[in-house]
């Protein structure tokens, strides 16, 4: 008896929401391009830093990490471990206050201004050379996510009430969710379709948020740290097929099947 009711209050507790949140599940990384350092945070808990460059800013990640120039002056190379491997891309047109990018992991990434007058969310080559504007987004960027399942991009607000905004590539503006926080670093989560970022300018612990792709808050993790004034953050994308791409190949599977059984 003294079991049940035991297992019942456990259940109890985390039905609650009072059980240890796990924090992130895919390795999650940061920039301070103002202090020229990279930090990986992993189930809420700062597990490695490493050097970078002086305003590197907007990121990108797949098997490695692109970390580009705030004002698109260039673009250097790490391993997911934060060792440079020495490849460079060149920069182009002055793009003022990039602060966080993302990639659709098929050879594009994506950044998002804030501070300069100019509020664009831009388009580049998985090195971010060719950088230019795509559309304008009226408000000032924190963060900037690509989400694989749809295709869509969310980019989080600053100075504007705490909102995640949602793209389509067109720029048509598909929905807003107030979140109350200027969330900057966002990342999109492929293994369980959600996004995260954290408390703009934590100046100490960072205050680490999951939410959902519906602007829904899900988690809240404190990391310790001495972090001062990370804005960019992404978690490694990989590529997935088109809808019609999966639709062929499950055509394809059926197909086979359907050989084998005659057989």
């Amino acid at each position: 008896m003294l079991k049940k009711i035991l297992c019942a209050a456990l259940v109890g507790s985390f039905a609650a929401g009072s059980a240890v949140a796990a924090g992130n599940s895919t390795p999650y990384y940061i920039f301070d391009g103002d202090r020229q350092t990279g930090y990986e945070i992993l189930n809420a808990t700062l597990v490695n830093t490493f050097s970078t460059f002086s305003i590197g800013y907007p990121v990108a990640i797949g098997s490695t990490i692109w970390l580009g120039d705030r004002d698109n002056r260039g673009a250097r190379e790490y391993n997911l471990n934060g060792t440079a491997t020495g490849n460079t891309s060149p920069g182009g047109a002055r793009i003022s206050e990039l602060l966080d990018g993302t990639t659709n992991g098929k050879g594009t990434n994506y950044g998002a201004t804030c501070c300069a007058g100019q509020n664009v969310v831009t388009s580049a080559n998985a090195d971010w050379s060719n950088q230019a504007a795509l559309f304008n987004i009226g408000v000032e960027a924190a963060g900037i996510a690509y989400d694989t399942k749809t295709g869509h991009l969310f980019v989080s607000t600053l100075r504007s009430g705490g909102v995640i905004n949602e793209y389509d590539l067109a720029g048509n503006l598909l929905n807003s969710y107030a979140v109350g926080l200027d969330i900057a670093g966002l990342a999109y989560e492929q293994a369980t379709d959600t996004l995260w970022g954290y408390k703009a300018f934590p100046g100490g612990s960072l205050d680490l948020y999951q939410f959902s792709t519906a602007g829904a808050i899900l988690e809240h993790d404190v990391v310790a740290g001495g972090f001062n004034n990370p804005l960019s953050g992404e978690m490694a994308i990989s590529a997935v097929p088109e809808p019609g791409t999966l639709a062929l190949l499950g055509i394809g599977a059926l197909a086979m099947v359907r050989r084998r059984k005659a057989a």
